[in-house]
């Protein structure tokens, strides 16, 4: 059966078939994005914190913007070749517009990439400390387990597999953990500390049995590693009852003692499965008995008249019904539905991802601490060092410090002065470039001269003196770390400043301007995969903040607020609308040489519905561009 008007207009509407079913469909997209948008609104409207201001880098979304575009632009050319009839231009422009779709697919993925992969905490007092983790201290949880409780039933593999390597790896890790201990403590002399870092080295797979020619304090070390626990064990004898010929038989399934693994995790849950399954039937059918006996008008004439969902025939059926259950539990009749397994893991350190679960007190030392994972697991014992351990730190954030600071009416820049983020450990990581609390007095010096430069200059709105923004005021950005390096730097050689002189003294009333202008790095880093070694090395290195000192932190993902969480929804949708876009443009120009030769005007058509959609995303990115990179 051949579909009409595929080619041809309607005479009742002067459009074909699919024309009207592009702009059908076009009128819905309009719907969906344009609810997007208002959410955009509404969110950042009356967001209770600091909303996200040039947040994104404005290179690679302007460069989107113009591939976008001009991938409008070739689509049309694209139509016009198969009006023309001249299918070589059909295949330049068409594959141009493709190509221009996998450009901008690339340049938003590196974009992905670049916030899934950098990460900020939120300290207890509302301050923001951005960077990138250190590769060797992973974001995890760090317990001394003492016990570990499973959910038989919900326990998940991946979790599980983790736990019993890490324990498994214990006793090597302890005894490589205290050789670094004895290197660090400056009481060995070269010799011993080259023979502790081969012994680390032979310890990097596998404890090794014994080590020749050992000292006594290693050999003693190795023994003590090699007594720890390898596998968790059963804390108490795991039950069943069986029924056999009506007889229930409690039996022991898993004596105390029972090294954990995921087989015997499975058979508990399937004895739990099965010891609930009969328990519910068994319910079931004591509620059957116990209306039986209840519409028995022998037994009980006087609710004999009364309806079934009346509260007093509801109130005997209930009482007949636990009067039916405690005697089937004098009788043992019941099976025993345990679903929980408790290990002794006797103190062996696990590391968990943040990401899998909670801890409840993370303050290192703390005892009768609990990490709780989302299967339902719980490890208790003593809390480790959870600390978040940044590589190098690229941004910091008072602006919701201020925020709250305010509504309470406290002296914002005392609250500031005592940060957990200007006191950190090591000064913030005087490793590489300036320590936070150096580069913040820093900014401190810069914010001044700008306030006073702004006074000068009248608002055109109210008529008095500007004022800096609150970005200006309480957030310093990776860009303004590296250009206050920068000045330090010019000053130091122009002899202006000592090398030892705090960073503050290298802004002065002549070169502050600077800051934001040539000494700003330059757009083009917006587009590589990684900073340069040499902007890195400005940023504070190796800095560790504890974790009781923190009260949220995440990768900048949805979870991070609701301007990420909108900001991935909407442009994913949009890079979904561009891979689909691309897809249909790929098939016309690939598999369209058929439909060409039996009818240009059919595969003209085709093209034309495609580039209406093609025009669509590119009005979407338009939009979205302004909202989310310029403001």
């Amino acid at each position: 059966m051949e579909i009409p008007y595929i080619v041809n207009a309607r005479k009742d509407t002067g459009l074909n078939n699919s024309k009207i079913a592009i702009w059908l469909f076009l009128a819905s997209e309009v719907m969906l994005f344009g609810g997007l948008f208002s959410s955009y609104i509404f969110l950042r409207v009356f967001a209770d914190y600091p909303w996200p201001e040039r947040a994104l880098p404005v290179l690679p979304g302007l460069i989107n913007t113009f591939i976008l575009i001009a991938s409008s632009v070739t689509v049309v050319f694209a139509w016009a070749g198969l009006k023309l009839r001249k299918w070589n231009m059909f295949r330049a422009n068409m594959a141009f517009t493709i190509l221009c779709a996998a450009v901008f697919m690339v340049l938003k993925a590196d974009e992905y990439n670049k916030k899934l992969h950098h990460h900020a905490s939120q300290t207890e007092d509302y301050a923001w400390l951005e960077g990138h983790l250190d590769k060797d201290h992973p974001n995890q949880y760090t317990i001394e387990a003492d016990t570990i409780n499973f959910s038989v039933e919900s326990t998940a593999s991946n979790y599980l597999d983790a736990i019993i390597t890490q324990n498994a790896d214990y006793p090597r890790a302890y005894f490589v953990e205290k050789l670094y201990e004895k290197i660090n403590s400056g009481d060995l002399s070269e010799v011993a500390k080259n023979s502790y870092k081969e012994y680390i080295e032979l310890s990097k797979d596998v404890l090794p049995k014994k080590i020749d020619k050992a000292s006594k304090v290693v050999v003693d070390l190795l023994e003590e590693a090699h007594a720890l626990p390898t596998i968790p064990t059963l804390a108490e004898p795991y039950k069943i009852r069986t029924i056999e010929a009506g007889k229930f038989t409690e039996t022991v399934l898993y004596s105390a003692g029972t090294e954990l693994s995921p087989e015997v995790l499975a058979v508990a849950n399937d004895e739990f499965i099965r010891a609930r399954t009969h328990n519910q039937e068994l319910r079931t059918q004591l509620l059957k008995d116990a209306w039986n006996e209840i519409r028995d008008v022998d037994k009980h004439p006087e609710l004999a008249d009364i309806a079934d969902l009346e509260s007093k025939v509801k109130s005997a059926v209930t009482k007949a019904h636990n009067a039916l259950i405690d005697k089937a539990e004098e009788n043992n009749e019941f099976l025993i539905a345990n679903g929980n397994m408790m290990f002794n893991s006797k103190g062996a350190e696990f590391s968990l991802n943040t990401g899998w679960g909670r801890i409840s007190d993370s303050t290192i030392g703390a005892k009768y601490s609990n990490v709780s994972l989302l299967d339902g697991t719980v490890l208790s014992g003593t809390a480790g060092d959870s600390s978040i351990v940044y590589h190098y730190v690229d941004g910091i954030d008072f602006r919701h410090l201020v925020l709250k600071a305010e509504a309470k009416g406290l002296n914002a820049e005392e609250l500031i002065e005592r940060s957990p983020i200007l006191n950190i450990h090591d000064h913030g990581g005087h490793h590489g470039g300036a320590d936070i609390r150096e580069i913040w007095e820093a900014h401190k010096v810069w914010r001044g001269f700008l306030a006073a430069d702004l006074l000068t200059q009248d608002d055109w709105l109210t008529g008095e003196g500007r004022v800096p923004t609150e970005v200006d005021l309480y957030r310093v950005t990776w860009h303004q770390m590296v250009a206050y390096d920068k000045l330090k730097k010019e000053m130091v050689v122009a002899k202006k400043i000592s090398a030892n002189a705090p960073l503050k003294d290298a802004i002065t009333a002549e070169n502050w301007m600077r800051i934001n202008g040539e000494l700003k790095p330059s757009m083009l880093n917006d587009v590589k995969s990684k900073l340069p070694e040499e902007i890195i090395a400005t940023f504070p290195h190796h800095v560790s903040i504890e974790r009781d000192e923190v009260r949220f932190d995440s990768v900048f993902s949805p979870k991070m607020n609701n301007y990420y969480a909108i900001y991935f929804t909407i442009t994913g949708l949009h890079g979904l609308h561009v891979i689909g876009g691309a897809i249909v443009l790929g098939y016309y120009l690939f598999f369209g040489r058929k439909m060409y030769l039996s009818n240009p005007e059919w595969l003209a058509n085709r093209v034309e519905v495609g580039g209406l959609f093609w025009h669509f995303v590119d009005l979407v990115w338009i939009l979205v561009f302004p909202l989310f990179y310029l403001m």
